[in-house]
């Protein structure tokens, strides 16, 4: 019988699923529990061990050259999310802003007002890492390119190559309260631990059901 086995130990694959986001879900909370970063001072080499963290930083907006990130899906309407450059003050280096949400426009060459002032400001927010992105097509070099620019990817390097300036390989997802940003509904993303459980949970009364079914069948045949 390769029916019971099988389904049992799809079960244990979703409880080792659930304990895989239990995890994700400790250093999530455990990220968020620490004193902001306050990021024109802190080391720089590795901060994608600093994700989910809050953070400051102090500079301003690149606002002549911003991004729209393609795609973004908000109650149901297509949009973007706008990602503009954060100059850290009195450096060569900047880091992306995730501003928030817009509505897409009537017609894709429509883009919409992001207009941001370039004042030196402090701003809050949190410490992302989104690499894991999928990129949909090949990406070149498109220096002289006219913003904002649409992309379907964040891909620092080569928006590094796009502005000329040092960015920092993580984003700041703005705070809700920053008056510079748009619709900003940023939550944790590491899956229900609950559907995992109740996933298992199936599998094994599945198993119960084949087992009980196959028990059955062979009494049948032995009387």
């Amino acid at each position: 019988m390769f029916v019971f086995p099988t389904l049992i130990l799809l079960g244990l694959w979703q409880l080792d699923r659930a304990e895989e986001k239990r995890g994700i879900e400790k250093s999530v909370n455990a990220a968020t529990d620490k004193s902001p970063l306050q990021l024109n001072s802190a080391d720089k080499s590795n901060l994608r061990v600093e994700v989910y963290r809050k953070v400051s930083v102090k500079g301003k907006f690149d606002s002549e050259r911003q991004y729209l990130w393609d795609n973004k899906i908000h109650q149901g309407r297509p949009g973007y999310q706008v990602l503009t450059a954060f100059v850290l003050e009195n450096s060569n280096t900047a880091v992306i802003v995730n501003r928030g949400w817009v509505p897409m426009l009537a017609r894709r060459d429509q883009m919409p007002d992001i207009t941001v002032v370039p004042d030196i400001q402090t701003i809050s927010g949190v410490i992302k890492d989104p690499s894991n992105t999928i990129q949909l097509a090949e990406r070149i070099d498109q220096s002289g390119l006219t913003f904002p620019h649409v992309v379907q990817a964040f891909e620092p390097e080569f928006f590094e190559l796009e502005l000329g300036i040092s960015l920092l390989p993580v984003m700041v997802e703005l705070d809700k309260s920053d008056d510079n940003g748009y619709v900003r509904d940023w939550r944790p993303f590491f899956g229900k631990i609950e559907k995992h459980n109740g996933y298992a949970l199936q599998w094994f009364l599945m198993a119960i059901i084949a087992f009980f079914l196959y028990f059955k069948l062979n009494l049948n045949r032995v009387e």
